[in-house]
């Protein structure tokens, strides 16, 4: 994962004509509120430190137009760049495995989400075909950064453009809920209708 980490850095700047401190500024930014592969920023800073720690790489290089000692220099003033800013806030949001989606499949309904495509919404480009599922669903588990977690169920391609917003309890009231859902994932409000308590 090290050099995978490093790899996904470089694909940000490989149409970067310096790697300057800005490009130092807006990796660190990255890292911090839109992690790769939705590690923690331990796990990147570590993944880079472990990298810069190798004298050879076996991966090819040849599409970077920034040399290797150029990339090392700039990785090192990455990791300085990161230190800097610690402690370090948690990402707005963070997706997390598969490991409780049984649970959150028979969780409870909070809200209804509207899809856009794909490729013009965060969102719906998270989700992904939840393995082993007998309907082929389609899911994301998510860690606010206010710490709560929920999850968004989603129908098979191209079946429908809406998701359930799913939580389990405990839990916050549902108007926190959304509120910290609507503000972390930048979701527009108008694309999210709240599920109505049964009533007794």
């Amino acid at each position: 994962m090290r050099l995978g980490v490093v790899m996904g850095i470089l694909y940000c700047v490989q149409f970067s004509r310096e790697l300057g401190d800005d490009e130092v500024g807006r990796i660190a930014g990255m890292v911090l509120e839109r992690p790769l592969y939705d590690l923690t920023a331990e796990e990147q800073y570590s993944a880079v430190k472990a990298a810069l720690a190798e004298d050879v790489w076996d991966q090819d290089l040849s599409w970077q137009p920034h040399g290797e000692p150029a990339v090392r220099d700039f990785l090192r003033r990455l990791l300085a760049r990161l230190d800097a800013a610690r402690p370090w806030r948690e990402p707005p949001l963070r997706a997390l495995g598969f490991d409780r989606w049984e649970e959150y499949r028979q969780g409870t309904l909070l809200a209804r989400v509207r899809l856009h495509a794909p490729s013009q919404d965060r969102l719906h480009a998270r989700l992904r075909t939840v393995p082993g599922d007998p309907d082929g669903l389609r899911g994301v588990v998510l860690r606010l950064g206010s710490g709560d977690e929920v999850a968004l169920i989603a129908p098979p391609l191209p079946d429908g453009r809406e998701a359930r917003l799913m939580v389990l309890p405990p839990h916050h009231p549902a108007a926190e809920l959304l509120a910290a859902f609507l503000t972390h994932t930048e979701c527009e409000p108008e694309r999210v209708t709240p599920e109505r308590p049964a009533r007794g």
